[in-house]
C-alpha cells in the first residue's frame, strides 16, 4: 500500500472502532470527573449523562472523536509502516525488535500530536452537558461552543492556540509506550500467522 492508502485504511478502522465504544469513553470521563454525582458506578454515570443531556449525551463529542481518530490512527499506521519499509530498504534486512519499538513510538508521538487539539475539544464537549447542571439541579449557562469547529476557533481565539496542545506531554507518555508495544505485538503476530506487511 502507498502511504496515502495506509493513512485512509488506518483512519477508517480507527473511526469505526471509536464509534462502537464511544459511550464507554463518556461514562469513564464522567466517573473520573464527577464521581459523587454519578454515584461512582457505571450505571450511575449513565443516569447522570442521560439526565443532563438525554441519550444523545452518550455521544456528546463523538464528531471530534471520529474526526480525531482518522488522523490519529491513520497517521500512526502510515508513519510506522512507511518508516519501517524505508528502514528495511536502508538496512537491507527486516527491522529488529528495538527498531520496531522505536518506530512504533515515533508513529505514536506523531499521531498524538496530530490529533491532540481535537481531543482537547472532545473532552470539553463531553463535560459541557454535565457542567450545565449544578449539584442542586439548577441550569448553568451554556458553554461558549457546541461543536468541534467552533470549539477549535473559540479556544484558539480566546485562550490561545497553545491551550489546544495543553497536556500533550502526559498524553504522549501514556500513548507512545503502548503504541510501541502494540506494533511489536503486531509484527510478532504477523510472523506467527505468516502474514505479509501492507
Amino acid at each position: 500500500l502507498s502511504a496515502g492508502n495506509r493513512l485512509v485504511a488506518g483512519g477508517i478502522a480507527g473511526m469505526v472502532a471509536a464509534l462502537l465504544v464511544y459511550p464507554l469513553e463518556v461514562i469513564k470521563t464522567m466517573l473520573t470527573i464527577y464521581p459523587e454525582e454519578c454515584k461512582a458506578t457505571p450505571g450511575g454515570a449513565i443516569g447522570c449523562v442521560i439526565k443532563a443531556g438525554g441519550v444523545r449525551g452518550l455521544y456528546a463529542g463523538v464528531v471530534p472523536t471520529l474526526i480525531a481518530m482518522f488522523p490519529y490512527v491513520g497517521v500512526e499506521f502510515m508513519v510506522y509502516e512507511t518508516l519501517k519499509r524505508r528502514w528495511e530498504l536502508w538496512a537491507g534486512a527486516p527491522a529488529g525488535t528495538l527498531t520496531i519499538i522505536l518506530l512504533g513510538a515515533v508513529g505514536g508521538a506523531c499521531a498524538q500530536a496530530s490529533a491532540h487539539p481535537l481531543d482537547v475539544i472532545r473532552r470539553r464537549l463531553q463535560l459541557g452537558n454535565m457542567a450545565r447542571v449544578s449539584a442542586d439541579g439548577t441550569q448553568k449557562p451554556k458553554p461558549p461552543y457546541s461543536n468541534m469547529v467552533s470549539g477549535l476557533y473559540t479556544v484558539g481565539k480566546t485562550e490561545g492556540l497553545h491551550v489546544l496542545f495543553r497536556g500533550l506531554g502526559p498524553a504522549c507518555f501514556e500513548k507512545v509506550p503502548s503504541t510501541a508495544i502494540g506494533y511489536y505485538i503486531y509484527e510478532l503476530m504477523k510472523r506467527l500467522l505468516r502474514v505479509a506487511s501492507v
